[in-house]
């Protein structure tokens, strides 16, 4: 309770207060200073009251008469896990006789689909009650997930100095940025860098190139997919080389420390040259993509490449790859070695087949 007094009131003397109540009963004006004095408090206990509204907290009763409040997390294989203030637990789901989950979760019940479901405690031990659903018992509950976000979006971009051999001879700044953003059955991936680069007023290097993929999910892990690459590098002699694709992919691992992704299919190669005649062809394409978290949250290792080989026997086809390792820093900022390699089986006239890029970049991951 606030109590209005002398102190609260803001008025010094309590013999004052009195006399301003006294005042009150027949005094119009002095009513209304009474009145603002009253009022004064109300901020206070107002900020009082929300103190005392609990935070949210689901609630987890064992047979051994604990009582755990937090986040209820998941429930898989029997196992219950739960993020309390000393943190993450994990209890059989045997021994837990109540629980109340007041954000909807996706609940399982026996062989059925999951169900997004706020869980109320019941009365009786063992038994819930499911809103939307009704009475459940404990027991008969498989599983519990969290909800996932219609589209997840992860990304990141950098920036650093970049050691180059082979066609482009020069030490510079690159730029780089990827984005994949997943559904619930589509992923959509876009990647690109760009370097640029001038050595006493003459430009020794201008080069970028950007691929972009979609996947159209079939099942859990089989894929439709189509793909594009564009690149453009004036000291390959290439103004514009496109390749469009389209294939079948598998997502053969999926794991929170291992990642690996391969798909293959049909293609179609054009190159614009700047001095010698363009050219196209069809080719057999293929491509995989590999992430191992070598330490959690801190170094991981990826691998991507991209392979296009010409079928009409004139010996045409390249090959990009991607080796690196990622360190993480601080608040998503990372450091990277990275290895680039382009390889041209028949580049233009005096240019050379392979060409690599050895970088260590600054960058921010989301």
């Amino acid at each position: 309770m606030c109590a209005v007094d002398a102190f609260e009131t803001g008025c010094s003397d309590p013999a004052q207060t009195v006399g301003l109540r006294d005042e009150a009963e027949g005094d119009g004006e002095n009513s209304s200073t009474l009145h603002s004095c009253m009022m004064r408090p109300l901020p206070f206990c107002f900020l009082l009251l929300i103190a005392a509204v609990p935070a949210h907290a689901d609630e987890v009763r064992l047979k051994n008469g604990d009582r755990i409040t937090g986040v209820a997390s998941s429930l898989a294989g029997g196992t219950l896990t739960f993020k309390a203030a000393g943190g993450e637990l994990k209890m059989p789901w045997a021994e837990v006789t109540s629980l109340a989950i007041d954000q909807p979760m996706l609940v399982t019940i026996g062989t059925g689909p999951p169900t997004p479901a706020v869980i109320v405690a019941g009365d009786t031990a063992g038994q819930v009650t499911l809103v939307p659903g009704g009475p459940a018992a404990l027991s008969a509950i498989v599983a519990l997930k969290q909800p996932q976000p219609a589209w997840s979006v992860i990304g990141g971009a950098g920036a650093g100095i970049v050691q180059t051999a082979g066609n482009t001879q020069v030490n510079n700044v690159r730029l780089s940025g990827d984005l994949v953003a997943t559904g619930a059955a589509d992923r959509y991936s876009v990647s690109g860098v760009v370097t640029h680069a001038n050595d006493r007023g003459v430009e020794t290097a201008r080069n970028w190139s950007t691929t972009g993929k979609y996947d159209r999910f079939l099942t859990t892990r089989l894929f439709a997919n189509a793909n594009t690459n564009f690149t453009s590098d004036r000291f390959r002699d290439i103004d514009l080389r496109t390749a469009l694709g389209a294939g079948i992919g598998y997502q053969i691992l999926q794991t929170t420390r291992t990642t690996l992704t391969a798909d293959a299919g049909a293609a179609w190669v054009h190159e614009n040259f700047r001095t010698i005649a363009d050219d196209s062809y069809a080719a057999a394409h293929e491509s995989a993509g590999l992430q191992v978290q070598l330490v959690a949250d801190r170094a991981q290792f990826f691998h991507l490449h991209d392979g296009y080989f010409g079928v009409s026997g004139d010996n045409k086809m390249f090959i990009r790859t991607q080796n690196g390792v990622r360190i993480g820093l601080a608040a998503g900022f990372v450091t990277t070695i990275e290895e680039d390699v382009d390889y041209d089986r028949r580049p233009s006239p005096g240019r050379r087949q392979t060409d690599r890029t050895f970088s260590l970049t600054l960058g921010y991951r989301f």
